[in-house]
């Protein structure tokens, strides 16, 4: 089915080289796949990293696509930009599209760019407090550089929030044209002849926690919140589900029975996961915009997350919100939730309400075109 046709043909460059895991594949993913709906003659240039190439089947995309897998090698920055500069100069394509930044070299073509950077936005979240004093420093070394090359390498940025997108701009002085592309629930839901079953383990309750292991999802606090579960003494068949393995976390034996290791989860396994999960667990300390919450919402299970000003932007009423670092506070949350059934009706109510401020993946893929095209239009008019 196709949803749009394009007035003006291109050739654009989608570069995701530097995606690694969690929401960025998502959304780079969820991109591609709905560009193959969408009725043009552009030509999709997508390079592709050895993460985000494992995302997808080539066989589902037509002619229109082409397919730059970079290997291991790759990895390293210099030899991603060598290989980014070779391409780029084989297609000369009308715009660039690096779904999330930075890039890491100018470029002759015009380049938009994805911005997701909260360590720069939030520089007073609590992970920066409980995080140590060297870890600090290159967290903050680390997102300084990548500030620079945001700034350096970008012609256009693209936020997902109006929060980000206002902070970043009085940072960079409002010299980089900037547009707000609010994320949304990947377009794997809304067809379920694609899902793909996930095999778990259930419990009388079983929370999930979808992300992958960065410091600043808070992860290291899940055996403190289950030893306070089993304190308050109302849970005791219980289980957390996490999308990492054993071997990255390494919590002691003793939790095993409560957490079940998923490993990286493939976005079409989604949807049927969160139908067998009772509510989402976000811990969170820094994030510009997670579609984790909008996915429990149109999944229609509770929340429990952290008093954090992007979760209470995205999610409103419909959250259970506890003191970022308490695992007291969240222990108590989980249980009031998993002991009073209206509490928990009443926040997948508001979560479908809220869910409607957000549209769908077509809607953002459509945002992206246009812009795309816009400044592909300018940089012909030059």
């Amino acid at each position: 089915m196709c949803y749009l046709k394009k007035l003006q043909i291109m050739k654009i460059l989608i570069d995701n080289s530097n995606l690694y895991a969690g929401g960025g594949i998502q959304v780079a993913t969820s991109f591609l796949y709905d560009l193959i709906t969408i009725c043009d003659e552009n030509q999709y240039h997508v390079v592709q990293s050895v993460n985000s190439a494992k995302q997808i089947n080539k066989l589902d995309f037509d002619k229109r696509f082409q397919f730059y897998d970079l290997t291991e090698k790759d990895k390293s920055i210099l030899n991603r930009i060598k290989k980014l500069k070779e391409i780029e100069k084989q297609i000369k394509p009308n715009v660039i599209f690096t779904v999330f930044g930075p890039s890491y070299h100018k470029s002759k073509f015009p380049k938009v760019v994805g911005f997701a950077l909260g360590q720069v936005l939030y520089p007073k979240s609590p992970y920066f407090k409980k995080i140590s004093r060297l870890s600090n420093f290159k967290v903050k070394l680390t997102s300084y550089l990548k500030s620079y090359f945001f700034k350096k390498n970008s012609d256009v940025l693209i936020y997902e929030s109006d929060d980000a997108n206002k902070i970043y701009s009085t940072i960079t002085k409002n010299k980089i044209v900037g547009y707000t592309v609010s994320n949304t629930v990947n377009s794997v839901f809304f067809n379920c002849r694609g899902w793909r079953e996930v095999n778990v383990g259930k419990s009388d309750l079983d929370i999930l926690y979808l992300t992958a292991n960065y410091p600043h999802k808070n992860m290291e606090i899940i055996p403190k919140v289950i030893d306070k579960i089993l304190e308050i003494g109302k849970l005791e068949n219980f289980r957390f589900h996490l999308s990492v393995t054993k071997e990255e976390m390494n919590f002691d034996e003793k939790y095993d029975q409560y957490i079940n290791y998923l490993g990286k989860v493939e976005i079409k396994q989604i949807p049927l996961l969160y139908k067998k999960m009772d509510m989402l667990f976000m811990p969170t300390l820094l994030e510009t915009f997670s579609t984790t919450y909008l996915e429990a919402m149109i999944s229609e299970i509770p929340i429990v997350t952290s008093n954090m000003s992007f979760a209470k932007d995205i999610c409103g009423d419909a959250a259970l919100y506890c003191e970022p670092l308490s695992a007291t506070d969240y222990a108590t949350k989980i249980s009031l939730l998993a002991s009073h059934k209206e509490l928990s009706n009443d926040l997948i109510e508001k979560g479908k309400v809220n869910l409607l401020r957000f549209g769908t993946s077509m809607d953002r893929t459509k945002k992206y075109l246009k812009i795309l095209e816009k400044h592909a239009n300018a940089n012909n008019q030059k």
